[in-house]
């Protein structure tokens, strides 16, 4: 298997972690949080879409801790030092973002669309450990020029661009009048980010002294999308006549309701020893999402895990995704109720009912199991109530899949040819893929494996989860490498080489994931 296939098999599996811990986000409870690194929220209007901090401060632990995992990453020391010499050089770039200081905040305030759909963002930096002596001289070396005070504070301007300086607080934002709403946000005269209940809600709820947080409101963007929509034309039918395919500003319209229950998102990024950390949050409004069809998943302790052999490349745990399919095709239905008509084509063609067949076969706990081999192998394990019932109805749609594909797509036919369903006799467990072997417990699951129990105690996964996904990073790369891979290849895998395993998990308060790395 080459590099690039290995690579390409790495991003899929990572994707499908990345779903599962997304569809578990929940709204948790709040602590003390990562408020305090979201120091810069205080000039940054209480309208802003998005926000993102980052800590700066080179002789600060979380700065060490990161210099020491990029010495563990191939060419990571060289940027490093690459980095401390342009920030030592005395160059204009390096002494304005050393005079910056240790504490960078960026608050979008919106997105502005021209006729052609071009975007023009306002937006504001936020510095709040600055040199002001030296920016401001930094400022002035880049062509701002003074303009006059506002608010009594003294400005600079180059072009759209202004600035102020106070003290050790610097703004810089991308027109006067955006400056003028940051300082009003600062002084108390009008609401900030860091005063909005959402925006505290949310970084109450991720880990404290982060190195870098980010922060997006899903709900503000509602007026992004309905702009969007204007600038987009009519459904058309499969003959060109406009007016009488899927509208697209319907589907924004539908997209801006399920935003509105979304009232922020937050992730937080952690440097510890020996990887990593990776935080999720949100503060949202069940109500709407259940709504919707995105009810918030339960916490579960997976026990398919023991059916996953120990030198699986990796695994993404979940359960009932077939309801929750249900639920988001019910919402579908509501929006074309004409899709009724084809599920009912589609059922009668079939014979298998969708809700009393194929739901069912996905409803329990479910395992992506990735194998090692010369070619990629896995299987998608199930463990419904009614395991034969489920390998019937599974088989049943795999056949009809085949003959409906079979002219048309003909690669797409041999793929599903290719692909098994499997049960062993009396067995509890469906394997459906290119690995029927995995239908029957393994000799060796990974829960027993070393490599496996250091990897998830290292991330400090809980006992039960909303989803959960891991990947033996070493062993996929080292597999590629046993296989020939081009050296020209494995230099673009080169960071990649350095990280040994990444484990993602989801509870009912967020999500997490560590990267494991060195």
């Amino acid at each position: 298997m080459s590099i690039r296939r290995s690579l390409s098999l790495l991003i899929l599996f990572s994707a499908a972690l990345a779903v599962a811990v997304i569809a578990a986000f929940g709204n948790g409870s709040a602590s003390a949080g990562a408020e305090a690194r979201a120091k810069g929220a205080v000039a940054v209007p209480a309208s802003a879409i998005a926000y993102a901090s980052i800590n700066a401060d080179r002789q600060g632990a979380a700065w060490q801790a990161l210099e020491q995992l990029a010495g563990r990453v191939p060419g990571g020391a060289q940027a490093v030092k690459q980095l401390n010499a342009m920030l030592a050089d005395g160059s204009q770039q390096g002494g304005v973002i050393t005079a910056l200081g240790g504490d960078i905040s960026v608050g979008l305030l919106g997105v502005e669309l021209a006729g052609g759909g071009q975007p023009t963002a306002d937006a504001v930096l936020v510095a709040t450990a600055a040199d002001g002596p030296a920016l401001t001289q930094g400022l002035e070396d880049m062509g701002f020029v003074a303009a006059p005070a506002l608010d009594g504070q003294p400005t600079w301007e180059q072009g759209a661009y202004s600035a102020t300086i106070d003290g050790g607080t610097a703004i810089v934002a991308t027109s006067r009048a955006t400056l003028r709403s940051a300082i009003e946000a600062q002084q108390g005269s009008a609401a900030s980010l860091a005063d909005d209940a959402s925006f505290k809600t949310t970084l109450s709820r991720l880990p404290d002294d982060p190195l870098a947080v980010a922060y997006i409101s899903p709900a503000r963007l509602t007026g992004l999308a309905q702009a969007a929509a204007a600038l987009l034309p009519a459904g058309k039918t499969a003959g060109g006549k406009a007016g009488d395919g899927p509208d697209p500003t319907q589907m924004i319209a539908t997209l801006v309701k399920q935003l509105a229950g979304i009232r922020g998102l937050g992730l937080a990024v952690r440097a510890e020893d020996g990887g990593l950390r990776l935080a999720a949050a949100g503060d949202v409004d069940q109500a709407t999402l259940d709504a919707i069809g995105a009810a918030q998943p339960k916490a579960y302790a997976p026990t398919l895990a023991e059916r996953v052999p120990a030198n699986a490349l990796g695994f993404a745990a979940v359960r009932d995704l077939g309801p929750a399919l249900l639920a988001v095709l019910d919402q579908a239905v509501q929006q074309s109720p004409q899709l009724n008509d084809q599920i009912a084509s589609l059922e009668a063609a079939t014979g298998l009912s969708l809700r009393n067949d194929l739901v069912p076969a996905l409803t329990g706990e479910h395992a992506l199991v990735l194998l090692p081999g010369s070619q990629p192998s896995g299987a998608l394990l199930l463990a419904p109530a009614d395991a034969a019932k489920a390998a019937s109805a599974l088989a049943t749609a795999k056949r009809f899949g085949q003959t409906l594909v079979a002219d048309q797509q003909p690669q797409a036919g041999k793929a599903l040819a290719q692909l098994a369903i499997t049960m062993q006799s009396g067995g509890s467990v469906v394997a459906v893929g290119n690995a029927p072997e995995l239908a029957a417990a393994p000799a060796a699951p990974i829960t027993a494996a070393s490599s496996y129990r250091s990897a998830i105690a290292r991330a400090g996964v809980p006992g039960t989860v909303t989803a959960f996904g891991y990947v033996d990073v070493a062993a996929l790369l080292a597999q590629a490498r046993t296989q020939g891979a081009d050296p020209a290849e494995m230099k673009g895998a080169a960071v990649l080489s350095a990280v040994r395993s990444i484990v993602a998990w989801g509870t009912t308060s967020g999500a997490s994931a560590f990267v494991a790395i060195g």
